[in-house]
């Protein structure tokens, strides 16, 4: 039998969501309620906070500029549910569960926790426990046909090439949840780097276990296979299409670095110019995540192992990052941004030695040059304590400028070929389509 279209699949539905005040979460609420304007409800889990509850933070949600287009009915299809994923049945009380049971579909689990500190607790608690949490909420759910959990690329960094499916650990991920439950904070802080191992961070180890847990639970003896669909994003950038072009919420990874540049303020990063940057705007995984819920759901039969979609444009449409600093600076030239501190510029250098001569000549001594001269004006310094932090953010991402994966991108194609010419339009996740020259002046 020929399949439905994406829209008819959503036509009735209820959707449950979790990280939808993240940023690739209120990119996803949106293209539901505008790409499919019959979907029943969007239940989202929001944690309430001391001075917030959920229907605040709700309000919030909708009065962000991303949803400016949309009509104001369409919020009403939007069901806030008090919840968090570090907490015992992800925290919904009786009442709303049974409502979720009843009514639920389809799940997207975007919620984790993205810090790359050694935080190694608060992280399996969000990217191991959290992944199980939602997965056992799954299997009470009486019409899922799909539960989409979004990954990484990164996180199996031992391997130059990357192929979607799922790679075994070194550690049982139960068996560390509970070696981690047993421990006190000061002697996990102590081994946390062996137990890491060749992992740049905590966030990849974390959400490597969670993969390997959830297929576990996913197969587990004398219980329905869950219809998981694991969806891997590279590094996630600004929108290149929708909900319109440059859209971006935050100034984390490469956003962060060419503000700072457009600024005037970053002069130097260390980075090898030669290798690809696997940047990947966020509407291609958004589209990409309602059409791959679509396929799951109208399987006539689940597929014996679980679909993994390596998101990621490096082998299907690469940029260098000689590339991406190159056109990024003609943008800020063409683009200027107010107020910049010195003229926009940026080396990249590849030679750790010679980037840190260079740093100190280009940031250190500026700083402490300009924050002098505040302090004798009296005047109230600044720009030391912003380089600090600017330099924590980019460590960060050194290991990733200095190092090159191929991240096998197969089944994105292979779906594709199964949607039509308007549904591929529509829900469009064609990284080979962009030209980055043009979305590095939206970036």
């Amino acid at each position: 039998m020929e399949k439905i279209n994406i829209r008819d699949f959503y036509v009735g539905r209820s959707v449950f969501i979790t990280g939808a005040t993240g940023f690739m979460g209120k990119v996803l609420v949106e293209k539901l309620l505008r790409s499919c304007p019959e979907i029943d409800r969007l239940y989202l889990l929001i944690r309430p906070t001391p001075d917030k509850d959920i229907r605040f933070r709700l309000q919030e949600l909708t009065k962000c500029q991303i949803f400016a287009r949309l009509n104001p009915d369409a919020f009403k299809k939007l069901i806030p549910i008090s919840g968090d994923i570090i907490l015992p049945d992800l925290g919904i009380s009786f009442s709303d569960m049974q409502e979720l049971i009843e009514n639920v579909s389809i799940v997207f689990h975007l919620a984790a926790r993205i810090k790359f500190d050694n935080d190694l607790r608060s992280a399996i608690d969000s990217n191991v426990k959290g992944p199980k949490r939602v997965a056992i909420f799954c299997r009470q759910l009486k019409h899922l046909k799909a539960f989409i959990h979004v990954s990484t690329t990164y996180n199996n960094m031992d391997h130059d090439k990357v192929e979607e499916k799922i790679y075994p650990t070194s550690l049982d991920p139960q068996k560390l949840v509970d070696l981690v439950d047993c421990m006190d904070d000061k002697l996990l802080a102590s081994i946390t780097k062996q137990l890491i191992g060749t992992c740049p961070n905590v966030y990849a180890y974390t959400k490597a276990l969670g993969e390997h847990l959830l297929q576990d639970i996913t197969f587990e003896s004398g219980k329905p296979r869950l219809p998981l669909v694991i969806i891997r994003p590279s590094i996630v950038t600004s929108a290149v299409q929708e909900p319109f072009p440059g859209w971006i919420d935050n100034f984390n990874g490469p956003s962060g670095i060419i503000a700072g540049v457009s600024k005037g303020l970053i002069q130097i990063a260390q980075v090898n110019s030669e290798l690809i940057a696997d940047i990947i705007p966020v509407d291609i995984p958004i589209n990409l995540m309602i059409a791959a819920a679509w396929d799951e759901g109208t399987c006539a039969n689940l597929p014996e192992a679980i679909r993994v979609y390596n998101c990621s444009s490096g082998s299907l449409n690469p940029i260098n990052w000689r590339n991406f600093k190159n056109w990024g600076l003609r943008a800020v030239y063409e683009y200027p941004f107010k107020g910049i501190m010195r003229c926009p510029n940026i080396s990249l250098r590849a030679n750790r030695l010679l980037f840190e001569i260079e740093i100190v000549l280009y940031h250190h001594l500026p700083a402490f040059c300009m924050d002098s001269i505040a302090l004798l004006s009296g005047r109230k310094p600044f720009l030391t304590r912003l380089f600090k932090k600017t330099h924590r953010m980019m460590s960060c991402l050194v290991f990733y400028t200095m190092r090159e994966w191929n991240f096998v991108s197969r089944n994105p194609v292979q779906l594709l070929d199964k949607m039509s010419d308007e549904e591929q339009s529509t829900f469009d996740f064609d990284v080979r389509k962009i030209d980055w020259e043009t979305y590095m002046t939206n970036l």
